[in-house]
């Protein structure tokens, strides 16, 4: 294992039979001296961390706690782009934008001098909102006919059919749950201070069953009308919890729309499975992703994200003084890279790609000393051939930010909820969410849109629609 890590020159080094004279030669017996020190001590705090993990594990066994976890200052990262400078802050009238439901009339406080007269109103918006119930008792007007022994009997507005509850209430609890993360247990405690007589079962009914259909229907018309309009797609996965089983929630999305799927493992054939492949079938599109290898082969176009490539830079963790200068100012050539390749997308052209390509081959065959970065760029240049795709397809994004971002929000639910314990409500959640981020994408209010299903009204222009306009 020593013998891997010290290279041949170092072991058979002769300080007698060193030309001193040859600065040159010296410069590279120092920088070989520089990274053995660098493997040496980078080696050994991953043996002290697997030791203290042994030992901790050791320790739980005897029934006693291991070392306490205390994770270190989060050190700055660096933009990859200059922020902007600020051209000031003004606060704006919201006059103009709030939406006014009544007028109060206010009168001036009497006498006035006998020379005033009315000039004009003076207008203020006062923002409110009233939490109270609006229980509707329906007089169903019923007839019967002796000759026919037979009652005839109105019938229920069709929001409201088959439910004691109305479309407002099932809309605003599907908005507390899946937009604004509230459990059903806090949900419950809002209505029974309202005055709404109903209980977690029922809303867990309105949650998961209450227009099911409807909802997977939507979806399905989202990631349909989303993938033929889509120039481009991004995919990414976080973990998820299904009847106690660990599954996987994958997300695929471009600007537009964003579709989730929660799956019991994240292979490749559950991935073609998802864009409906065949055996040897290819996306057409150009694909964005990490570099996981179950998205090898997806497309004919597979794209590499540059954030995360960036990320295995930023993660080096060098010791010696030396190396962190190294990293310092290759890191500042990298963003430099990263803001040409972006004006190479705003202006795509011949020169423009080999110039690209010529600074690209200029950061990645330099001799920097530091042998963990010339590693990590060998990985750098294998992946070359996905992570240049923008240079034949301008329009598609440097990054997969938009499916990171994506992936935040089943995180953080997962976090309060921990997972889903049936298949409607695997559904329920792959169905809300899909729907939730594709109205934000599409500016599309969500509330009035769940409102739209759940009244079975119908009358709002479908996303899928937006999305692929006849």
């Amino acid at each position: 294992m020593m013998t891997s890590i010290i290279k041949e020159s170092i072991i058979n080094i002769d300080p007698d039979k060193i030309n001193f004279d040859d600065k040159e030669s010296v410069k590279k017996l120092i920088i070989a001296l520089l990274n053995t020190i660098e493997h040496l001590v980078q080696e050994n705090a991953k043996l002290r961390a697997e030791n203290q993990q042994l030992k901790d594990e050791l320790a739980i066994l005897k029934g006693e706690k291991g070392k306490p976890k205390i994770r270190p200052n989060v050190p700055v990262i660096e933009p990859l782009s200059p922020k902007p400078k600020s051209k000031g802050w003004s606060k704006g009238s919201k006059k103009d934008k709030v939406k006014v439901d009544r007028q109060i009339t206010v009168s001036v406080d009497r006498p006035l001098p006998q020379d005033a007269h009315f000039a004009c109103y003076r207008k203020v918006v006062i923002q409110d909102v009233l939490l109270k119930t609006d229980n509707v008792e329906y007089l169903l007007e019923r007839y019967y006919s002796p000759s026919l022994n037979k009652y005839y009997d109105a019938k229920l507005p069709k929001s409201v059919r088959g439910s004691q509850f109305g479309a407002n209430l099932k809309a605003f609890i599907a908005v507390l749950y899946f937009s604004c993360r509230v459990t059903e247990n806090k949900i419950w405690q809002l209505c029974k201070d309202i005055g709404i007589l109903i209980s977690e079962g029922q809303i867990s009914n309105i949650i998961t069953k209450v227009m099911h259909k409807e909802f997977a229907s939507e979806k399905q018309s989202i990631f349909e009308a989303g993938m033929n309009h889509a120039s481009f797609v991004q995919t990414d996965e976080t973990g998820a919890r299904h009847q106690g089983k660990n599954h996987y929630m994958h997300v695929i999305c471009d600007p537009s729309f964003t579709c989730y799927f929660i799956k019991p493992d994240k292979k490749r054939d559950t991935l073609k499975d998802i864009f409906s492949l065949g055996k040897s079938d290819r996306l057409k599109i150009p694909l964005i992703t990490d570099d996981a290898k179950q998205y090898y082969g997806l497309s004919e176009i597979n794209c590499l994200c540059w954030i995360h490539e960036i990320r295995h830079y930023i993660k080096l963790n060098p010791y010696l003084g030396y190396h962190k200068q190294i990293l310092e100012s290759f890191l500042g050539k990298l963003y430099e890279f990263y803001e040409f390749m972006q004006y190479y997308k705003i202006n795509p052209n011949a020169d423009l790609k080999e110039e690209v390509r010529s600074k690209f081959e200029e950061l990645i065959f330099k001799s920097y000393g530091y042998d963990e970065l010339e590693l990590r760029l060998s990985s750098t240049w294998e992946n070359r051939g996905r992570l240049l795709q923008f240079l034949d397809h301008p329009s598609i994004p440097l990054h997969n930010n938009e499916s990171e971002i994506a992936v935040r929000e089943p995180v953080i639910k997962r976090k309060i909820s921990y997972g889903t314990r049936s298949e409607l409500g695997k559904c329920a959640w792959e169905n809300a969410l899909s729907i939730k981020d594709t109205c934000r994408k599409l500016s599309v209010n969500f509330f009035q849109y769940m409102l739209d299903i759940y009244s079975n009204s119908f009358t709002m222009p479908r996303l899928a629609e937006i999305l692929a306009p006849v």
